[in-house]
């Protein structure tokens, strides 16, 4: 017997998806006109109505970008691009009037890679009765750029890949009770980029209607302001003179340029990163993202619950470009960049961690200061104005990947978060019984979409973060909580 295709009737148009699992899905839907010839470097434009019916049934392909090397700790997967990427995807369990709350998942990839398709939201839409909407968004140089100092009409440029992501939440906000969800229940959520997109996202005025909840999971939280010599060094990499040379150079062109700006002169550099990261990145500007994340949180009605969180071991994944052997006098003048007591930072990490080398204390410094120290100053932030909850979280489970030297890396909680097979992970998850924590935290995660508070019957009770105790949950082979787990590293950097 043949299932019929689900068909939904929206404002825009008719909508045929798919059925899979008990779950329906409508993949590959596009929110925004192609960002392409004159809409290149441009805000995205809506999608115009149409006549017909609208193919959802196959995924659409992701924002150009490069390939991951081979034989990297992330699991490797096929690349499909094209400029013409502004597309989203949706799960639901039926296409019904239920108006079920609403999971939002902005993917990460340092701003220049991923996609919403490398997640499916099957396990969500049909354990947590949710509907899932996952979303492409432009990267890299055709994302996040400013040209407003060659264009007036272009300033701003350097958000376009966050001014994607709200067009996205515009199109929710639109059409998702079509899909049997609430726009008026909306969680967004994301992971590294994808988290720092959140956040970005609680710093943008033109959002605040069109999202009631967030998730960070190892959220950049600090951002610098937008960076106009980025489209310079483009020009100069692509023999360019002008926005005309940018807006035709090929897109391959444009990413072979963009690789080359961002990784510099492969010079021997110990160095910690700064509160704010420059590059391809989200900034903060007066025309979408107004402000820093915790100054966003912080205002007056500004209150939406939030969950946030990081993995004990950030830092190996980003620390390729750390020489294996560093001196004494090498580490001392790295932290004394970003502290006024560097030789009591470099005691605590080394009170934490005894018997490592200066280059691990010098990793785990690096995961701190890019993900852990801004996910808490949020937090903190958010505890002090006291007019909504948020819950912090500890990923500790360890990869058995590498020889053990990633532990529990930057983005290994997005298997066990989603409830995936696994099966991708399989090198690096490791362990006795992954599926045991990926349902404790899958359905923390569906506790907290679907309530504001991610505790459940599976979990001893995860209390509200405050900056006295500092509760904090800990996901690892059992789940416990811990009062300021990272409080002797993370004190010694208030000197900065």
């Amino acid at each position: 017997m043949t299932v019929a295709e689900p068909i939904v009737e929206t404002t825009l148009g008719t909508i045929r998806g798919r059925e899979r699992g008990g779950v329906e899905q409508y993949l590959g839907i596009r929110f925004a006109q192609p960002p392409v010839g004159d809409l290149r470097f441009r805000a995205p434009q809506p999608v115009e109505p149409w006549d017909g019916v609208y193919d959802a049934t196959r995924l659409g392909p992701c924002a150009p970008q490069t390939e991951r090397a081979p034989g990297g700790p992330l699991p490797e997967r096929t690349v499909v691009w094209d400029e013409d990427c502004l597309f989203l995807n949706v799960y639901t369990p039926a296409a019904d009037d239920r108006r079920r709350p609403v999971l939002f998942w902005i993917h990460g990839g340092a701003f220049v890679r991923g996609a919403g398709a490398n997640t499916d939201g099957t396990s969500f839409a049909m354990r947590g009765d949710l509907v899932v909407v996952t979303v492409n968004y432009r990267l890299g140089a055709l994302g996040f750029m400013e040209l407003g100092h060659l264009d007036a009409a272009l300033a701003g440029s350097q958000n376009n890949g966050i001014r994607d992501q709200l067009l996205a939440l515009n199109w929710v906000h639109d059409h998702i009770a079509a899909f049997g969800g609430d726009p008026d229940r909306v969680t967004i959520c994301g992971n590294s980029a994808g988290a720092g997109s959140v956040l970005a996202l609680l710093a943008t005025p033109a959002a605040d209607h069109l999202f009631h909840q967030a998730v960070t999971q190892s959220a950049p939280a600090v951002m610098d302001t937008a960076d106009p010599t980025l489209a310079e060094r483009m020009l100069r990499e692509l023999g360019g003179r002008g926005l005309e040379d940018l807006r035709a150079a090929d897109p391959e062109r444009i990413l072979e340029a963009q690789e080359v700006v961002s990784n510099g002169t492969g010079e021997r550099r110990v160095v910690l990163p700064s509160r704010s990261r420059g590059g391809f990145r989200a900034a903060v500007d007066a025309h979408t993202v107004t402000r820093q994340p915790a100054e966003a949180v912080a205002r007056p009605g500004a209150g939406k619950p939030l969950l946030l969180g990081t993995n004990a071991d950030e830092g190996p994944l980003f620390s390729f470009a750390l020489p294996r052997d560093i001196t004494d006098d090498e580490m001392h003048a790295a932290v004394g960049e970003h502290t006024g007591d560097p030789a009591g930072v470099i005691a605590a990490y080394a009170a934490a961690n005894p018997g490592v080398d200066n280059r691990r204390l010098m990793v785990d410094m690096l995961g701190d200061r890019l993900f852990l120290l801004p996910s808490l100053e949020v937090a903190d932030a958010q505890a002090r104005a006291g007019e909504a909850p948020v819950f912090t979280y500890l990923f500790t489970w360890k990869s058995e990947g590498f020889d053990g030297f990633m532990g529990a890396m930057h983005a290994l909680e997005i298997p066990f978060v989603w409830n995936l097979g696994l099966q991708a992970w399989a090198a690096v998850v490791g362990g006795a019984d992954p599926g045991d924590l990926a349902q404790r935290m899958h359905t923390a995660w569906i506790a907290f979409v679907r309530t504001g508070d991610p505790n459940h019957a599976g979990l001893p009770h995860w209390p509200a973060y405050d900056t006295d105790r500092r509760p904090t949950m800990e996901f690892g082979s059992a789940s416990v909580i811990l009062d300021d787990p990272n409080a002797g590293t993370r004190t010694g950097w208030e000197s900065m």
